[in-house]
């Protein structure tokens, strides 16, 4: 969901290949902002004044960071280095962007700012795909992007002491978990399928059930958002799953 909640951005594959779109909260209206035509680009992230979006592509085969204004245009690329730069996010401000790379050697989370420039590592211990708190203090994080590993994770926004906040089965599988004000949404279950949508809560440290779809949410088919005002959910599910079957003829 865009921060007014008029507009939900996505990933789809409807021209061909992976772009980023936006839609009306609706569904209606879909609109295609990226023209990459090969690349896989995803992750996209609306700024707090809902003017941009940010995601990543690997445009040139190494994953960077790119940031494209919501109404379209040139996508304009703030990541060089010769490593992974992956996940962005926001900061609440819209002055910074957090996002994970392998640049140190090992999978971490770097801060930088929006406009582009010098990026500062924010945790140690290892860091993935993560959100700000609502509050702006405390950057909440999952530190593989090895999706059988349960939990979330916690860092001042300025670095220091990395705290694990609470590793429910399920939490913190990539794309399919966000920070509200109230707690921490994520889809929950076990691997590969994913059957509830629960919610760990900030007021009282108790994970509860807030919904269960019809169909399971597969580990290949992710993405969770909650509306700006609470009352809705954004989720992807596997409708149908198919293979075909080919056949080569004269192969040796």
């Amino acid at each position: 969901y865009s921060p007014d909640g008029r507009r939900i951005a996505f990933v789809s594959t409807r021209s061909g290949s992976y772009e980023i779109w936006v839609c009306d909260a609706d569904g209606s209206n879909a609109v295609q902002l990226t023209q990459f035509s090969g690349p896989v680009t995803g992750t996209p992230r609306w700024s707090p004044d809902a003017k941009w979006i940010t995601f990543d592509t690997r445009v040139e085969g190494n994953p960077d960071i790119f940031v494209v204004s919501a109404e379209g245009g040139q996508p304009r690329r703030l990541t060089t280095e010769a490593s992974e730069d992956i996940v962005p996010s926001w900061s609440r401000d819209g002055r910074f962007l957090y996002f994970s790379s392998t640049r140190s050697g090992s999978l971490q989370v770097w801060k930088m700012p929006a406009e582009g420039g010098k990026a500062r590592q924010i945790t140690k211990r290892g860091g993935f795909e993560g959100y700000e708190s609502s509050e702006g203090d405390f950057f909440y994080y999952q530190k593989t992007r090895n999706p059988t590993v349960p939990g979330i994770w916690r860092v001042p926004v300025e670095g220091g002491d990395e705290t694990l906040v609470f590793d429910e089965l399920g939490a913190g599988l990539w794309r399919s978990w966000t920070v509200t004000r109230e707690g921490i949404y994520f889809v929950g279950g076990e691997p590969p399928r994913r059957g509830v949508i629960a919610l760990y809560s900030f007021s009282d440290g108790k994970v509860s059930e807030v919904f269960k779809p019809q169909r399971d949410i597969f580990t290949g088919f992710l993405g969770l958002s909650v509306s700006p005002d609470g009352k809705s959910l954004l989720y992807t599910q596997a409708d149908q799953v198919g293979r075909d079957i080919m056949l080569v003829e004269n192969f040796r």
